[in-house]
């Protein structure tokens, strides 16, 4: 056999072999169909603050699906809401129209970032809801605010009082003491503590308002003295004792806003977890400002102790306004983010249930880029993951970049005399957050009147102006 017949046989032998595995012998690796993760599909660590990333994530992440939803979802006055957010609305509203009458106080709690620091928008948001359905009174306050960062009441401190606060993980309460405002104010054993409440002349007309002053204290295992006066008599001679559980502590004055200081001493550690400074009846709304979070962090406070709270204050919806410590996170998407919030969005139905939740998105913002000032490109998908999300847990969602006008508002804002935003591009100033607030309760106010218009339809409604609440 020559040397030309024996390669064709080999090669034909090969190809043989070759035709009989691909007939018969399964193979399922076709690079023809091999892809390589997009950047869609990576996840992305969420941050704490606008310096430091602080992922809490668990080791393995799955996106969040797409919300599988029967209900209609109906979008006025850049406020979106499903049929079964309505109804919860409706029924906050026969509950805050009849409060005052029948001497019942409801809550409005107002969650937020540094965007709502300082009462900032939340002031504005009480004195409409106190205008139109009574109340006053700032609401929750801590009792120890050195830095008088609450505008709406004044506090004085003096003592061994030491802040505590949900987002400082250098200083971290062992028993997670924290409560319902994620800050506590405390005294340690064998000290003595005063605070002295004052109404503030910068508060908005019903906030400087007060009657009733309720304080809030976590377990102690000791007992804990309480004495109060005005202009040096003394009224209140109280003894608390030892208690496992959430301790409420109120007084009731004829007076309006008394002017009055408080003394605690105890053999053990004190946790104040808050004031509330309220009206006998009617609306509060309160500020619980967390600066440099994306999420208000309720998986690092204890559960009882936030359950409890909640539970004796009576709380009828809660205003969740987070996001902007996402802008300078720049992703293809917001799954990521999506995820923790759907953690925060599930211990709050845990933690509050039945309680209508809104959830307002993010605001626009600009950097200085090359020399010019451009708002962040990437905010819309922010927006759109927030409203997704929120939607998805059958929250309303209200729209406020859009109703700030967009991309480019925020230069707008600041720009304006008298200006709307800080020159930071990010916050909004005093009149800033008194716009924003008007945003959003045009936004509800047109929900609530279709409650007093019961022969209106749910989309026809004509648009309420501002100036009529």
């Amino acid at each position: 056999m020559n040397q030309q017949l024996r390669i064709l046989i080999y090669f034909t032998l090969i190809g043989a072999i070759v035709l009989a595995l691909v007939h018969y012998v399964p193979f399922p690796f076709q690079p023809a169909n091999w892809q390589i993760k997009t950047a869609e599909e990576l996840i992305i660590p969420d941050m704490d603050s606008l310096m430091t990333m602080q992922p809490e994530l668990p080791d393995t992440i799955q996106p969040v699906k797409k919300a599988e939803r029967k209900d209609t979802i109906i979008t006025q006055h850049h406020l979106s809401y499903s049929t079964g957010f309505f109804e919860q609305l409706k029924q906050l509203h026969g509950a805050l129209h009849t409060a005052t009458d029948n001497g019942t106080a409801i809550r409005i709690l107002h969650f937020g970032d540094s965007q709502i620091e300082g009462d900032r928008i939340t002031a504005y948001l009480r004195e409409a809801f106190q205008s139109r359905f009574g109340g006053s009174g700032p609401g929750l306050t801590t009792v120890f605010d050195p830095a008088h960062i609450n505008p709406s009441v004044w506090i004085d401190s003096k003592g061994n009082w030491q802040a505590y606060h949900i987002y400082n993980r250098r200083n971290v309460l062992p028993n997670k003491a924290y409560g319902l405002m994620g800050q506590t104010a405390a005294l340690h054993a064998h000290s003595a503590g005063e605070f002295k409440i004052s109404a503030s002349r910068w508060a908005e007309q019903h906030a400087s308002n007060y009657q009733k002053v309720r304080l809030f204290i976590a377990p102690h295992t000791d007992t804990i003295a309480i004495k109060g006066q005005i202009k040096h008599v003394e009224i209140i001679n109280d003894s608390l004792p030892p208690s496992s559980d959430l301790t409420e502590i109120n007084w009731e004055f004829e007076q309006l806003s008394p002017s009055i200081k408080f003394q605690l001493l105890s053999n053990s550690d004190v946790h104040v977890l808050a004031c509330a400074l309220d009206s006998l009846a009617g609306v509060s709304v309160d500020n619980i400002a967390l600066r440099g979070q994306s999420t208000p962090l309720l998986h690092r406070t204890d559960a009882n102790l936030f359950k409890a709270m909640g539970e004796q204050l009576n709380i009828g919806m809660l205003i969740f306004q987070f996001g902007t410590n996402m802008i300078p996170t720049v992703a293809p998407n917001y799954r990521f983010y999506q995820v923790q919030l759907a953690r925060q969005f599930d211990l709050i139905k845990s933690y509050l249930p039945n309680v209508p939740v809104l959830v307002v998105g993010i605001a626009d913002a600009a950097h200085n880029h090359n020399g010019e000032i451009k708002s962040y490109e990437h905010l819309y998908r922010i927006n759109e993951a927030q409203k997704a999300i929120a939607l998805k847990y059958d929250f309303a969602f209200f729209d406020l970049y859009n109703a700030m006008g967009g991309e480019g508002s925020i230069i707008k804002w600041t720009e304006q005399q008298p200006p709307l935003a800080l020159t930071d591009y990010i916050h909004f100033s005093r009149l800033g957050g008194k716009k924003a607030a008007q945003f959003m309760i045009s936004a509800m106010w047109h929900q609530f009147n279709k409650f007093e218009a019961p022969d209106t339809t749910l989309l026809t409604q004509p648009d309420m102006p501002w100036e009529r609440y």
